[in-house]
């Protein structure tokens, strides 16, 4: 087990969500029965589920001086996330996403990023990485400086301190900056991205393709989402394919970052490549069963009992995973 807390650089948001019938035709109406707000954001969500599982996290994320910042605020006080690296920036609206959920569970999501672009380099504090397992990046943070310049400085004060460093790479960043994703790459331990991602950056065509490509980069463990196709997740000597889970969906805001959430946790704590890909995939299914992410995610009760189902699946690689999961979380008594 590799002791620490787990640092998350990247977004914190308010999220809004907007169930709608179908999506309107422009122009015209789309009327909701009701409207939800969580708090939410790539990292934020990665940091939920790692706490739910009893792993100590700390945001390096940036707000406003509003009252969503005080919610934000207000809301992590409730958890053991670490709050006390978060810049305020006090001219800036703290980030806030409008998004539109139809039927199928799939989100539309319009994003005003707000504070988090402001992160700054004299934000990060050296005595944060001293101790830390792991510095996990969201790709959204490379988008604009200064937090662009905060990512580059994090990952130097990483590499001081032999901290390993974990990247979730997005689409849309991918597309706009694909050069500084291929040199972040070269840095990485873990590269948990999606196979679009790979076309985009190396004109990958397959999964295993894609993760033999960021492996050659040197990174140690890449996992690639595929959606409805499950995952592939793989080290040097060999990949584990897996399945997509069914469940019920009602929206799909924040499975990547559960799913990061259960990559990041089994290789802390040592998980062989089949029990890693097993909680990411649970974990990703898991949070498309609520509406939002945050602190909505589902807690101990709901990830062991989805285990337990899972227990039936008719895939073998599946089916001996959950085993191990289930008499793992049941006997450290670590989730919460």
């Amino acid at each position: 087990m590799n002791a620490g807390e787990i640092l998350l650089l990247g977004d914190v948001n308010i999220d809004s969500f907007w169930p709608v019938p179908e999506f309107p035709v422009p122009g015209r109406d789309g009327l909701v029965d009701k409207v939800r707000f969580e708090i939410g954001g790539a990292v934020l969500n990665t940091a939920a589920f790692l706490d739910r599982l009893g792993t100590t996290t700390r945001l390096l994320s940036c707000i406003g001086r509003d009252r969503w910042a005080d919610n934000i605020l207000d809301s992590l006080a409730t958890t053991r996330i670490q709050t006390s690296s978060i810049q305020i920036e006090p001219e800036a609206m703290t980030g806030i996403n409008f998004t539109i959920v139809t039927p199928d569970g799939e989100r539309t999501m319009f994003t005003h990023r707000g504070a988090n672009a402001h992160y700054a380099p004299s934000s990060l504090k050296e005595v944060d990485f001293k101790n830390a397992a792991l510095l996990h990046i969201s790709g959204y943070a490379l988008l604009t400086p200064p937090q662009k310049d905060s990512v580059k400085r994090a990952v130097e004060i990483a590499k001081m301190y032999g901290v390993p460093i974990s990247l979730d790479t997005g689409l849309e960043p991918v597309i706009k900056r694909p050069e500084d994703f291929r040199d972040l790459i070269r840095e990485l331990t873990i590269c948990i991205s999606g196979l679009e991602e790979a076309k985009q950056l190396f004109g990958c065509k397959s999964p295993q393709e894609a993760a033999d490509r960021f492996l050659n980069e040197g990174v140690k463990l890449a996992a690639i989402k595929l959606g409805s196709r499950g995952s592939l997740v793989a080290i040097k000597e060999k990949s584990v394919t897996m399945p997509c889970f069914n469940v019920e969906t009602v929206d799909t805001t924040g499975a990547g970052d559960s799913f990061s959430a259960g990559v990041i946790y089994g290789w802390q704590h040592g998980f062989d490549l089949k029990g890693t890909a097993t909680l990411a995939s649970a974990l990703g299914a898991l949070a498309t069963t609520v509406y939002g992410a945050g602190l909505s995610l589902p807690n101990k009760e709901a990830v062991i009992e989805f285990l337990q189902r899972m227990k039936q699946h008719n895939e073998d690689v599946v089916k001996e995973s959950v085993e191990f999961l289930v008499d793992y979380f049941s006997s450290t008594n670590t989730l919460r």
